[in-house]
């Protein structure tokens, strides 16, 4: 063989090795920095809306209902819900008969309501259109308080 096609020929046996190694160099630089754009900072809070905002709360009792809180978190997580309400509660009111009804609620007051089957194989289906649902609710009660303080210009109702 002539001595510049072995110079070539072991330049082509070098060259995918090196390539390799700068591809898995790569790939572990970017895992790294994927980890440390998860890590969460552990500084505390300027203010108290900074602890209550886009706080879900799992009032559940049976494996069915924190079955249906994780599946609704996930869910409303995904669609980018609404993270500055002032928290939700997820209230599991369980029966033997006919399985559970779960409550979500914003402000201590209901914003959707659905009855989960224990025997139903539903549940992730039901979650995500709760998720949906909460979502556009509490969006659409935002947009219209921010109408109402421009229809009524008093601070308080009258008195009489």
């Amino acid at each position: 063989m002539k001595p510049h096609l072995k110079w070539l020929a072991g330049l082509l046996l070098i060259a995918p090795a090196g390539l390799a190694a700068e591809r898995d160099e790569q790939e572990t630089l970017t895992s790294k920095q994927a980890v440390q754009a998860q890590n969460i900072s552990d500084a505390s809070p300027k203010d108290e809306t900074q602890l209550i905002d886009g706080l879900i709360l799992n009032r559940a009792m049976t494996r069915l209902g924190h079955r249906f809180y994780r599946e609704f978190v996930s869910a409303y997580r995904d669609i980018g819900g609404m993270t500055n309400h002032s928290g939700l509660s997820i209230v599991e009111r369980a029966t033997a008969r006919s399985g559970s009804q779960i409550t979500v609620l914003h402000n201590r007051k209901p914003v959707f309501i659905t009855v989960v089957s224990p025997a139903s194989r539903h549940i992730d289906k039901q979650a995500m259109a709760a998720a949906a649902r909460v979502d556009q609710t509490l969006k659409q009660n935002k947009k219209q308080a921010t109408w109402a303080q421009f229809l009524d210009p008093d601070l308080a109702p009258d008195e009489f």
